[in-house]
C-alpha cells in the first residue's frame, strides 16, 4: 500500500513521466515516423488549451501537398496525447482549383484532405480567388465552405488566437 501511495505522488508530481496514448492515427500517404526515445517537447502540450493552426495555401503544388502533411503529422501526435486542436485550411490564389471537385490534376490530395476533414480540420475556399479562376461553387468539394475572402479569413483567424502557418516553398 505503501509503494502505491509512493507511486500515485511521485506521477503526481511529475516525477515518473508515464504517458498514456491512444490510438495512433494513420493518413492516406502519410508515412508514420515514431519519436526516437527521449525525443519530445520539453513542455508538453496542455489538454486544457487547443492548439489552434490556420494554414494558408496559394499554391496547389509544393505547397499544398507540405501544408496537408504538416497537418497530418500535427494530429498524429496531438489526438493520441489527447490534446485538442482546431486546424483550418484557408485556399486561396490558385490553391481554390484543388478544391474543385471536377479536377483531375489536383485530385490526388482530395483522398487526404478528407481524412484530415474527419478529423475535425476545416476547409475554407476564397471566393475572390474562385471567381478570377472560373471556379464556381457547386464545383467546391462537399466538404469545403467557401468564404468571402481568404486573406481575411486568416486574419479572422490570427484575431482568434490561431497560428498562421504558411509553407512558402514546400519540399
Amino acid at each position: 500500500m505503501r509503494g502505491l501511495l509512493l507511486a500515485f505522488v511521485l506521477c503526481a508530481t511529475g516525477a515518473i513521466a508515464a504517458e498514456t496514448l491512444g490510438p495512433p492515427v494513420e493518413f492516406p500517404n502519410v508515412p508514420d515516423i515514431p519519436l526516437p526515445k527521449g525525443v519530445d517537447f520539453d513542455e508538453p502540450f496542455s489538454k486544457d488549451q487547443p492548439v489552434r493552426i490556420v494554414f494558408g495555401v496559394a499554391d496547389p503544388g509544393k505547397q499544398m501537398r507540405e501544408s496537408l502533411t504538416n497537418a497530418a503529422y500535427s494530429i498524429m501526435y496531438l489526438k493520441p496525447r489527447g490534446v485538442p486542436y482546431a486546424i483550418e485550411f484557408v485556399l486561396y490564389g490558385k490553391a481554390v482549383l484543388a478544391a474543385n471537385q471536377f479536377s483531375e490534376e489536383h485530385s490526388g490530395y482530395i483522398p487526404l484532405m478528407e481524412a484530415l476533414h474527419d478529423k475535425g480540420v476545416q476547409f475554407r475556399v476564397c471566393n475572390n480567388a474562385m471567381g478570377s479562376l472560373g471556379v464556381s461553387p457547386a464545383d467546391v468539394q462537399p466538404f469545403m465552405k467557401v468564404t468571402p475572402a481568404g486573406i481575411l479569413a486568416i486574419t479572422r483567424k490570427q484575431m482568434q488566437g490561431y497560428h498562421y502557418i504558411s509553407n512558402p516553398d514546400g519540399y
